[in-house]
């Protein structure tokens, strides 16, 4: 969640709020020449760097100063909204490309975190080889981002790149349950191996406040706003059995000689089974693994009670309210037309500063206020709270 102030807040939510939005190269303020704005989207689990483009007036050709110095395209960029006395810094980067065409100048920015997909680790014939020690989850981690892609290794909540205080409460599920890892890198992509170790951990890891924010979503969290029938455009639930998943196998003791496994373990939930029939699954990795069966079946567990249930997922469109709810925030919604009156946990958004309007993406995979009864013997699908 974005910290703003209750004065930004209090006028957020009215329906005449006067939003204001920036555009700034550099230090210089560009706004009065955007002839479109972007839309600036992300999800709880895609750390690949973002990319939005832009279009500018360029009639006068204020925008040819581009073209003589290629490195002026390293000129960090902003995209801000909010009230004239308070904005919130949506995006920021630098320009990956641009393109003139007649009087119009498109800049395509790319985040910061380019240097993720910009770093490969290790390569064929020089490895980077994690196996001569069990690391902890968020070490390696740490290494990715910091080691290889050169983020900042600042261990404060000074850090510009990471957000240290969420890294050190997702650092303290792992150590409290001892998950342990190896790795062999032979020119992976930073970005590539981040991914991989956030679905070995179930993981959200995304970019927020323009630093990396890390999460390991708690079953039940305190909702932060709440949307009904007034406060929302439109709405679409959905229910998708694809998504069950209810006996899952882990493997773990990787060998890179033999590429074998030393070890396989299972978790499954027999009530899910037998009202869904089995729905399985078998992880298997063979650059980054855990090394012993309890760090594997940490995973295995955590797949199988996210993946035993057929849970709600919600599209939501809404006005700008809640511009500063962010990934894995966790809202009420009311809706009689889509009957949906329950608690959500925020997977993905996108936010479109041409319309003023932010789209939700939010599920109870991982937000559980509830349990469901085996009611394979009775007449009643009802959820208990």
């Amino acid at each position: 969640m974005y910290s703003v102030s209750s004065s930004f807040l209090s006028r957020a939510t009215s329906k005449t709020a006067p939003w204001s939005r920036k555009f700034l190269i550099g230090s210089s303020d560009y706004t009065n020449r955007v002839l479109s704005w972007p839309v600036i989207a992300r999800r709880w689990d895609d750390v690949v760097p973002s990319t939005v483009t832009i279009d500018l007036s360029n009639a006068d050709q204020m925008f040819n100063f581009f073209l003589p110095d290629g490195t002026l395209l390293n000129t960090n960029c902003t995209l801000q909204m909010g009230f004239t006395d308070e904005y919130l810094s949506l995006m920021s980067g630098t320009i990956d490309a641009l393109r003139y065409k007649n009087e119009v100048v498109s800049l395509t920015l790319i985040n910061k975190f380019k240097k993720l997909s910009d770093r490969i680790i290790g390569d064929l014939t020089s490895p980077a080889i994690y196996t001569n020690s069990d690391y902890m989850v968020h070490d390696l981690a740490w290494y990715v981002c910091t080691s290889h892609s050169g983020l900042s290794a600042l261990t404060s909540t000074n850090n510009p790149d990471i957000d240290y205080a969420s890294f050190t409460s997702w650092s303290s599920v792992f150590s409290a349950d001892n998950v342990r890892i190896n790795a062999r890198f032979t020119g992976n992509v930073a970005s590539a191996m981040l991914k991989k170790i956030a679905e070995l951990t179930q993981s959200a890891i995304w970019v927020e406040n323009d630093k990396l924010k890390f999460m390991r979503f708690t079953i039940a969290d305190s909702a932060a706003m709440s949307f009904d029938d007034s406060a929302t455009i439109g709405g679409t639930q959905t229910m998708d059995a694809r998504s069950l998943l209810n006996r899952c196998y882990v493997g773990a003791a990787y060998n890179v000689t033999s590429m074998t496994y030393g070890i396989t373990v299972s978790n499954a939930d027999s009530s899910s089974i037998s009202r869904y029939g089995a729905k399985e699954r078998i992880v298997k990795e063979e650059t980054i693994w855990y090394v012993d069966s309890a760090s594997a079946l940490n995973l295995a567990q955590r797949k199988v009670l996210i993946g035993r249930e057929i849970f709600p997922r919600l599209v939501i469109d809404a006005p700008l309210q809640g511009i500063h709810l962010s990934i894995g925030d966790c809202i009420v919604v009311v809706d009689a037309q889509i009957g949906v009156s329950d608690s959500f946990r925020i997977m993905e958004e996108a936010i479109s500063m041409d319309s003023g309007k932010k789209t939700y993406i939010a599920d109870q995979s991982q937000y559980q206020n509830g349990f469901r009864l085996d009611y394979s013997a009775l007449d009643s699908s009802d959820v208990l709270t």
